[in-house]
This record gives C-alpha cells, structure tokens and sequence, in this order.
C-alpha cells in the first residue's frame, strides 16, 4: 500500500491526541475528515464523540471523508465510514462543517490546507480546522503558494506548533520535522440583498426563467443535478437573508428577545442547524425523484425500484453530485443482473396455474422435463387476475396505477429479452385511448394483447412467439428442467433420454432453430442490461 501511495503517512496516536486536544468537542457537530487514509483520523474523530456522548444526546455523529485512493476508500467503506468524494481539490459541497480534521498529503499540502480554509470562510459561519504539514512547507517558503499560505495563517490568526519526530514511530515512519496547525474562523459577516436594495428602492427580483417543477438542462442528469444545485442556493440565500433580518423583527428591544417571524424546516430533529437539515432534505428529495425517473429507472421492475427508493433515507448524507449519482448507479447495475434473473424467473412461475382457479390452468403446457414430469412452459394465451374496474363504482380503469405498474412490469421483463428487435407502443397512451373508448378487448401493447373482463382477470396473447420461446428457455433452464447439455449439443447428438425431453418440450425442428440462432435465444444474465441500455 506504502508503495503504491507514496503520500500515504497514517497519523501516528500520539500525534492524534495533540491533535483532539486543540478541539471543544461538545460544541462539534459536522466534521469533514478530506484525506482519511484507512481511517485513523476518523476512529479519533468518533471516540471523541462517544466521550462527549453527555453533551450530545440528540445529537447525530455527522463525520464525511474524502479519500484518492481507491483501496483506501474500500478500507473506509468496509469500516462503515462515509465517503463523499475522491478529490480534496476539486470537491464543492453546500453542507457546513464545524471542523476539518485533516492529515494531508505532504506532497500538496498547501494546497490542501488553503482549500480547507477556503470551505470554512465561504460557509459564514464559524468553524475550526487542525492540519499536520510537513514543517518545511512553512519554513521554507519558496513558491508562491508556500508564501500565500503563510500570509493567509497570520491574516486569520492560526497557530503553528512544530513538532520534531511526529512521524518516527508510526505505522510508516520519516523523520520530517511536523507543524500542527490549529484554525479558528470566527463568523463571516453577510451582506443582506434585500436590506441592500431596500436601500436603493428597488425590489429584489426573482429569476423568472426558473420554474421549480422542469428540468434545466435537455440532458437529464446533468439538469437535475444543475437544478438541485439552483434550489440549495436559493434556499441557502433564503436562511442568510432571514439572519440578516433577525434582528430587525424582535419582540422587544431586548437582545435576547425572539424574532416575532420564524424561520423553521419540516422534521428538524436531526439536526443542530436549519441549515444542514434543509439540504438534506432537499438531497433526499432529488435522491427520491431520481429513482421515480423513468429515465433513469427505466430498466427496473417497481420490486427493483421499490429496493432502492428504501436508501433514499441513507443517500441525503450524501451531495446530489454527478460523482454519486454514476458510483451509484456503477452499484445498482452490478446488483441489478441477478434481480433481473429473479425477476424474469418470477413472472416465468406467476404465469403458471399457482393462482389455482380453473381459467389459470390453461396458461401452461405440461411436458416431462429432465429427470421430472412437473414440467411446463407459457402457453401463448395466459389469464391472469387483474382488476380494471374500480370497486367503488364499477368504472372501467385500465390506466389505474396498480394495472399500469402490473403491465409494465411484464413489458419490462420482455424488454430484457428482446434485444431491442420490438417497435415501442406507449402503453401509457394505450390504455388511455381504451379507457376513453371504453375499449375493453384486444388492446395492443408492445409485445403483446390484452383484454379486460369484469371478472377480474385479464386475457394476455403474446405477439411474438419467438420471445416467448425465449421466455420458456430461460424458465425453463433455471428450474432444470432441459438437460444441461440444451443449446450446446444437436440433436442428433443427444441421448435417446435427451431427446424425449426435446421432443416434449418443443420438438426437433424447433430445436434445430434454436441452435442455429443460439445466441438469441440462450440468455448470458450478464449481457442483458448491455442489451437495454
């Protein structure tokens, strides 16, 4: 790890208490940890929360890490720490943080440490730093970054203690000279617009292009994200401008009066600052949206989406940044191959007679599969019990939610085996023009008909027979019930036992087919979501 990582110096204990030392940590809430290496810093980070856990008890240990390096971030992760980001330098985040705790590379250390003092003076609001920097960063100020860093350490009123040794006897040690540097930015004044244009008689004026319910941007993603990026800083702008006004709206002249207006945020328990609590919600809000986007779900069955809209309480600690939207979605897709297996494999067995009334019966084909004779495949015609008509009125409702998701749900599964060969038909618009004629039989959708019955059932004839069979093999295959060697050995090849179960489950012509277009119709799971992409 030394090798690969030559910046890589883990923080030695004794460095680590000096370092603690310098902070109040009842008074510590949000902590950002940007070169966490294998998780020193922060395991000090937490211990001084639990020893202060008296002074904290509804508060919510909020510690974020960045790390480059990808084997330290697993080492991060695998350790249940947050990481955030994978670059210092060019990480941008609204959320405030009371301290930055930070070992840097000695390599860039200075820029580091002025990128952190840059965070801390742009949040308006007060916040610590304590950085370790190779003491001849300071002593020897040769570049013009070096000498900006020193200006910048007397212009805020940072201390400096040098340090010999620091580094001898740690996990890797060097025998560097160390400066410990301890920052405290008081509070930055803000300059309220609206006092400001009060001033000048004027009205502030609101950007009239923006509408909060579109997308900025003809590229999805890219929109979204530059739209959450616009409604933070209006909300941010918004919560300043009230602190700025506080003053002006007491109940009395007395300075510890409270404002007559208030400002407050919806479920602002977990949170210390109104601030914090509003972008996580906002981030929750974009993280939600995103996985109810068909653009960017479309791929996925309501189970699957259903899934991940479960971690949308997890992903608001988390910046809705095109870095963790595609490293989520990198994870969704590793995950997503076997849930289309099961998801293929689920409707496969659904459409069978398990629903045990006497229509569902004739969805199947029995045949005598391999080594059983409880075997069948999806006949082209299949019922299954599906309610269009409202209970309440008996009003015809194809576009009902709970139908749209069932149907969809079905055309998903054959979009993962069709290999984009099908012409779309929007069932959305579909259903709509059969519940505005009151069409109720053969309704055309993309890969087959449906008709509604009062009943309610629902009569589904697949188009295509050929994706059927394919629908059939898959099923088929996962419940074993081919022989091992189907699609890999001709027919005239197999065993006489073989061949029975060939012959049952759809005869030698067709098999004879099957092999000549065998990939077509043998699925390799990890190739499907490279085919619907």
């Amino acid at each position: 790890m030394f090798k690969d990582n030559p910046d890589f110096y883990p923080t030695p204990t004794q460095l680590i208490r000096k370092m603690t030392s310098r902070i109040e940590w009842k008074h510590i809430n949000s902590v950002l940890e940007p070169s966490a290496g294998k998780g020193n810093l922060v395991e000090a980070i937490y211990t001084q929360f639990k020893n202060t856990k008296n002074y904290r008890r509804n508060s919510k240990y909020d510690v974020d890490t960045i790390e480059q390096d990808e084997n330290l971030q697993h080492i991060l992760r695998g350790k249940d720490y947050r990481v955030i980001a994978d670059d210092f330098l060019t990480f941008n985040t609204y959320k405030k943080y009371d301290l930055i705790f930070m070992n840097p590379p000695f390599s860039s250390g200075v820029k580091h440490l002025l990128k952190a003092i840059e965070l801390i003076e742009k949040q308006q609001r007060p916040g610590q730093i304590v950085c370790v920097l190779n003491a001849e960063t300071l002593k020897n100020p040769y570049s013009n970054d070096r000498k900006f860093l020193i200006r910048k350490l007397e212009e805020i009123n940072a201390e400096v203690e040098y340090i010999q040794n620091a580094f001898s006897n740690s996990e890797r040690s060097t025998e560097v000279e160390t400066a410990l540097i301890y920052i405290s930015i008081e509070k930055q004044e803000y300059s309220s617009v609206l006092i400001e244009d009060l001033k000048k008689d004027e009205s502030h004026r609101i950007n009239e292009d923006y509408k909060a319910t579109q997308l900025v941007n003809a590229d999805f993603i890219k929109g979204i994200v530059e739209q959450f990026n616009y409604e933070i800083k209006a909300g941010l702008k918004l919560i300043n401008e009230y602190n700025s006004l506080k003053p002006f709206m007491l109940h009395s002249f007395n300075d510890d009066s409270t404002p007559i207006l208030k400002l407050q945020i919806d479920k602002n328990k977990e949170e210390n600052d109104i601030e914090n609590a509003y972008i996580k919600q906002i981030r929750a809000k974009y993280w939600n949206t995103l996985f109810n986007n068909d653009q960017f779900m479309g791929l996925f069955t309501s189970n699957l989406k259903q899934k991940y809209l479960q971690h949308v309480e997890e992903l608001k600690d988390y910046d809705f940044s095109l870095f963790n939207i595609y490293t989520l979605r990198i994870q969704m897709s590793k995950e997503m191959t076997q849930g289309v297996e099961d998801t293929i494999l689920n409707l496969f067995e659904e459409f069978s007679h398990k629903h045990y009334y006497d229509e569902s019966s004739k969805n199947v084909h029995l045949y005598n599969g391999w080594k059983t004779n409880k075997s069948y495949k999806i006949n082209k015609k299949v019922i299954i019990p599906l309610n269009v008509y409202s209970w309440l009125d008996g009003r015809y409702n194809p576009t009902d939610y709970k139908v749209l998701e069932k149907l969809k749900d079905i055309e998903k599964v054959f979009n993962y085996l069709d290999n984009g060969l099908t012409e779309d038909i929007n069932i959305d618009e579909a259903l709509k023009l059969a519940e505005h004629y009151g069409e109720t039989k053969k309704i055309e959708l993309k890969y087959y008909y449906v008709t509604f019955y009062k009943k309610g059932t629902c009569h589904i004839e697949f188009k295509d027979e050929e994706i059927l069979k394919k629908f059939n093999i898959f099923g088929s295959q996962k419940k074993n019930w081919l022989p091992p060697s189907y699609g890999k050995v001709k027919y005239q090849d197999m065993t006489t036992e073989e061949k029975d179960v060939i012959n049952d489950f759809e005869g030698e012509q067709s098999y004879n087919n099957t092999i000549k277009n065998i990939s077509y119709y043998v699925i390799v799971p990890s190739k499907i979501l490279i085919l619907t992409s």
